[in-house]
């Protein structure tokens, strides 16, 4: 068996890391494709998890569109293939990425079975996250292996139709991933990676925050900026961590706006995946409209307000840990001061117990 992992966002890198350790502990041979679609953002957490690509391609162009991306994915992957000393026998890719949509498309090309890590995941709405939803149901039409996170993810695939020898449900690798992180004594007393998040020790109380989505751009954008505004005016004492998105849509408009007025407003460059785990860790909620931040959040006992008006991971909503709130600032602000108001207790984690990794590999190597 040769296994090449297709990754191309941090999101992907961080929910495939575990599953390479566990193949490099079981002797199978692999490759690690960087298809680089979000270069900038990626390159520092291959040493975070200590993983090398053994290829590197370069997808992006600046500006393009969609389909530039697509079809510049889908011929680099496909060169990769071509001009490997050996193919793989399984293709594995995490997630709803253009990086992944097209992994699974090149996989059935060539007659190579696809795993899809994280598969089932469904908001119901093309547009909502966009273009996100398309791209995992066409990684869904591809997939050999449908690795669910959980039974919710099962179901979903189950009224598509897809074959249920073909769908095993796992748990979630982030889980596995920050538990292997967060687990040393010196987790929370380590200093920070970013020195501007020293800042945090004036202050009782932190939030993190963060907001990328297409949805989220535009007039969406202002209300949240005015909504953070608010809740920095309204509670002094707590610290806003923004996390700011490279894209320059999301970027510029936060660093242009009144957000960089606030001193209990902390405006940070993307920050190294061990920070973003201390501020959940340590924060008295996360504002954020990532799903990565939905999934990771529970196992540090931290609630999620969630700036989106649907979501695909509907598990922490109905634990009553994450809330749907959109980008309405009055929704936001009520949502947080409830929060604040009244803690939440937590249950057993929806998203697993962190052995994902290991069961994905002995499905693998058992089929």
């Amino acid at each position: 068996m040769k296994i090449s992992f297709i990754i191309g966002t941090r999101p992907e890198l961080i929910k495939v890391a575990p599953v390479i350790a566990a193949v490099r502990k079981s002797n199978i041979n692999f490759d690690v494709v960087n298809t680089a679609q979000h270069k900038d953002l990626l390159d520092p957490y291959w040493s975070t998890f200590a993983i090398e690509p053994t290829h590197v391609l370069d997808v992006m162009v600046p500006g393009q569109s969609l389909a530039s991306l697509t079809a510049r994915a889908l011929s680099q992957i496909q060169a990769y293939l071509d001009n490997v000393p050996e193919r793989p026998s399984v293709i594995l890719a995490q997630g709803d990425t253009t990086t992944v949509m097209a992994a699974s498309m090149v996989s059935f090309y060539n007659n190579i079975k696809f795993a899809h890590l994280e598969a089932g995941l469904r908001s119901f709405d093309f547009e909502n996250p966009f273009p996100e939803e398309y791209n995992r149901r066409i990684a869904s039409i591809s997939a050999q292996y449908h690795f669910c996170p959980t039974h919710i993810s099962k179901a979903n695939l189950e009224r598509e139709r897809v074959d249920k020898d073909k769908i095993y449900v796992v748990g979630n690798t982030v889980v596995d991933s920050l538990l292997s992180i967060s687990k040393p004594e010196s987790f929370v007393s380590s200093s920070w990676k970013n020195s501007d998040l020293e800042k945090l020790k004036k202050f009782t109380d932190s939030v993190l925050v963060t907001c990328h989505r297409r949805e989220n751009q535009g007039p969406n954008l202002r209300s949240i900026i005015e909504a953070i505004s608010n809740l920095a005016k309204e509670n002094p004492e707590i610290a806003f961590v923004w996390t700011m998105h490279p894209n320059p849509k999301v970027r510029q408009v936060v660093l242009d706006s009144e957000l960089s007025e606030f001193n209990n407003i902390i405006l940070v460059k993307p920050l190294e995946y061990i920070d973003i785990l201390k501020l959940l860790k340590v924060s008295i909620c996360a504002i954020s409209d990532s799903g990565g931040i939905q999934e990771e959040a529970p196992s540090f006992k931290t609630p999620v307000i969630v700036m989106r008006e649907t979501t695909e991971r509907p598990e922490g909503v109905d634990a009553g840990v994450a809330f749907l709130v959109g980008s309405d600032k009055s929704r936001i602000r009520d949502k947080f001061n409830q929060l604040v108001r009244t803690p939440i207790d937590f249950g057993i984690n929806p998203y697993g117990d962190g052995n994902a990794s290991q069961i994905i590999i002995e499905i693998l190597r058992e089929s």
